[in-house]
């Protein structure tokens, strides 16, 4: 299997993993052009595309309505994003529907979607198994609770969301309610609650772990290498930064 970022940060995110007669989208932030300019989609002819949606914010399916009409996936979200995406693909009657906490077998994808805390409808992370292979979504969370931190555990790759340095977040332009926003509990994680997350589950069998969704005005990639760094020689994980502008494609494990 591969792991896929087409981007990932505040102005859209997109993922995909590939495995013989299947590629797994989540989230739809992105053009058209930003995902043929990633991979030679021509890998994609005769396989079954699905797509899970994690909320209805513009940078997670801004994408959405072109994507479907290229490759018409079968597509998975909460009730409360599906009726949020009313209008956007039509009628929510193209979205199946799922509960968080549950496990789905979804020809033959095993999936469990979980409850996050975020200012949107029933955001969801996904925990999906497949090839024998697990790879944990993990992104717009205010806090990480002790329910959610199961779901991260025991994971080949985790893609985990590391938005904002608190410094850079009070010093920045960003209005008083914004920065409120961001660092409420139903905002985003920052890069210390993302390391100190990293610290309590790091000895549950972690594989790879990519620090996700960087704000381009309130963090800094250096700043987050060395968060990095400080978890590849503290913890023992395998840790690197996600960059918007450069995309990781066929990442096998």
């Amino acid at each position: 299997m591969t792991f896929n970022c087409v981007s990932s940060g505040s102005s859209g995110n997109c993922y995909f993993l590939e495995l013989d007669d299947r590629v797994v989208f989540v989230d739809c932030g992105v053009t058209m052009k930003s995902i043929l300019s990633a991979i030679d989609i021509t890998r994609f002819q005769g396989k079954e595309i699905q797509l899970f949606i994690t909320h209805e914010h513009h940078d997670h399916v801004s994408g959405l309505k072109p994507f479907i009409n290229r490759f018409s996936p079968k597509i998975f979200a909460s009730e409360g994003t599906a009726s949020a995406l009313y209008g956007t693909v039509g009628t929510t009657s193209h979205i199946y529907v799922l509960d968080g906490g549950c496990e789905y077998d979804i020809d033959g994808v095993s999936v469990i979607p979980f409850d996050i805390n975020h200012d949107s409808n029933e955001p969801f992370g996904y925990r999906i198994n497949l090839g024998e292979k697990v790879v944990t979504f993990a992104t717009d969370l205010g806090i990480v609770s002790k329910e959610v931190e199961k779901f991260l555990c025991c994971t080949d790759v985790l893609v985990l969301e590391s938005n904002y340095e608190p410094k850079l977040l009070e010093a920045g332009k960003y209005p008083a309610y914004l920065k409120k926003r961001i660092a409420s509990q139903k905002g985003h994680l920052s890069n210390k609650d993302a390391v100190k997350l990293l610290s309590t589950i790091c000895d549950t069998g972690l594989g790879k772990v990519f620090l996700a969704h960087v704000s381009e005005e309130n963090n800094d990639y250096e700043l987050l290498e060395n968060y990095a760094k400080y978890c590849r020689k503290n913890f023992n994980i395998e840790t690197s930064v996600l960059r918007k502008e450069t995309p990781r494609t066929g990442i096998l494990f």
